[in-house]
């Protein structure tokens, strides 16, 4: 699949059905809304819509940032 709109990896990353890495990022067993099958055919199951979906939270996080100066530009 590629997730390069998401993890700016350049390369297509393989997926399978088994559980790899309690970090959503990180396992081999979820496909996200913005991921690209690029080899292969699957299936799926949608497990989180909205806010409670990873993109949905990265979202809320960024949302929530101030818009003031950064150390640098304080520089």
């Amino acid at each position: 699949v590629d997730n390069s709109s998401l993890t700016g990896e350049s390369e297509p990353q393989t997926r399978s059905p088994d559980f790899s890495h309690e970090n959503p990022l990180e396992t081999r067993n979820i496909a996200f809304f913005s991921t690209n099958c690029v080899e292969g055919t699957a299936r799926g199951i949608v497990i989180s819509t909205g806010d409670r979906t990873v993109m949905g939270r990265i979202a809320s996080l960024a949302s929530g940032l101030e818009g003031g100066k950064t150390p640098i530009a304080v520089e």
